[in-house]
């Protein structure tokens, strides 16, 4: 781990929370199985107690998430281009006195369950679709708190009011699924000058725009030619697609959300050629090529690969802590450390091509096993009293930290 010293260093964090980050942060990376209090103190030499005590105090989480992104940008490992996605994940979660227990939808299982919601903001970069979560906010259940969408709303307003220099020269468009396409989400959005991809649902009201002459007669003149109907395609334009589909695309009007939209239309065709199936997507940049809504829309899944990796190797679900503090800091520990491994092989890939890395192979699982080798091998040689011949085992032909490795 190679850029967090760096990091902390630029942050200006006060010296005992450097400290508390760089003993953390290997360690969360390196510990096998689940990632609790009592875990960590078993591979550190802490005290389950310190652990438990740090993580009931508030940890500048923002302030990491952000200068990490920050960072790569400066180094050249990242380019200038971003899209922000928004999506919230289901934490299962046992017990009555944990804050926040209540009734969320577990999409894995298609149902709603008792458990916890965490609601994730990411930035992702346009270029390499390279996701880095910015903002990690526990979800409280109605009986506690505003709708679960409001809840998102007011999280997302008050990340683009604070980052709003950033966005400003970075920020492309902000792209989320169907549960996002609101009013709510789309006045705050737009209001700050930016674009917003989502999914409409398959039988969406929406209206054609009259484009013919009015007749001259006293009264308001004809706005809207008919209903979308998604069956006749008369007048929409063809966008190339897979042989398995078809796909139109068309600027109508939203009466619901009160605005245009440049719309895609995805038909999905059987063998025979016969639709069994569409998906719906939108634009609220009526200028913004169809081509571009698709990409836009399916890069979000990337969003999804950092929840799984969170889920199965950072120990997102695997908290034992109650409090919403500290669940908090244990959610955020677990994405931070799924970025700063992510930050390394884009810092080693980029300096080997010399610019923005586009394509990257990227394994948490490897990240973990390699961490874990370190740890062992130093605990190892400190107590041989070897601990200066440690650089030889990073630097030696033969990759002895690299044990067990998958290829990705």
């Amino acid at each position: 781990m190679t850029i967090l010293p760096v990091l902390l260093t630029l942050l200006h964090l006060p010296v005992h929370q450097q400290r508390f980050f760089i003993r953390l942060m290997p360690l969360w990376q390196a510990v096998p199985g689940r990632i609790n209090a009592l875990n960590l103190s078993r591979y550190s030499g802490w005290n389950e107690r310190t652990f438990r005590r740090w993580f009931s105090k508030a940890l500048p989480w923002d302030t990491l998430h952000w200068g990490l992104l920050e960072l790569l940008v400066q180094l050249g490992a990242l380019d200038s281009g971003f899209v922000l996605c928004m999506d919230a994940s289901f934490i299962p979660k046992s017990g009555i006195r944990t804050d926040g227990v209540g009734e969320f939808w577990n999409g894995s299982q298609s149902r709603s369950e008792q458990g916890l919601e965490l609601s994730c903001l990411a930035v992702m970069s346009w270029a390499g679709r390279h996701v880095f979560p910015v903002s990690v906010v526990q979800t409280q259940p109605r009986q506690d708190k505003a709708d679960r969408l409001i809840q998102y709303r007011d999280q997302l307003q008050a990340l683009l009011a604070q980052r709003r220099s950033w966005f400003a020269r970075h920020l492309k468009a902000v792209v989320a699924d169907g549960q996002y396409a609101k009013v709510m989400f789309m006045d705050a959005i737009c209001g700050e000058g930016y674009a917003f991809v989502t999914k409409l649902q398959s039988n969406a009201d929406l209206l054609y725009p009259y484009a013919g002459e009015n007749p001259k007669r006293r009264g308001g003149k004809r706005k809207w030619a008919g209903k979308v109907d998604f069956v006749n395609f008369a007048g929409w334009i063809a966008v190339p697609g897979k042989t398995d589909e078809r796909v139109w695309t068309r600027v109508v009007w939203g009466p619901h959300f009160k605005r245009f939209f440049r719309i895609v239309v995805i038909e999905n065709l059987d063998g025979r050629g016969r639709v069994k199936s569409h998906v719906v997507l939108c634009s609220t940049d009526t200028t913004m090529p169809a081509e571009r809504i698709r990409a836009l829309y399916s890069a979000r899944f990337q969003l999804e690969f950092v929840f799984r990796d969170a889920k199965q190797f950072a120990g997102l679900t695997t908290c034992q802590l109650r409090k919403t503090q500290a669940l908090g800091n244990h959610w955020n520990a677990a994405f931070f450390a799924l970025s700063l491994g992510r930050a390394d092989m884009l810092l080693e890939a980029s300096g080997l091509q010399g610019r923005p890395v586009t394509s990257l192979v990227f394994s948490y699982e490897d990240i973990k096993r390699r961490a874990f080798n370190r740890l062992f091998a130093w605990r190892i040689l400190s107590n041989l009293g070897l601990q200066a011949r440690f650089a030889e085992l990073e630097k030696h032909p033969s990759r002895p930290l690299n044990l067990g490795v998958k290829a990705a």
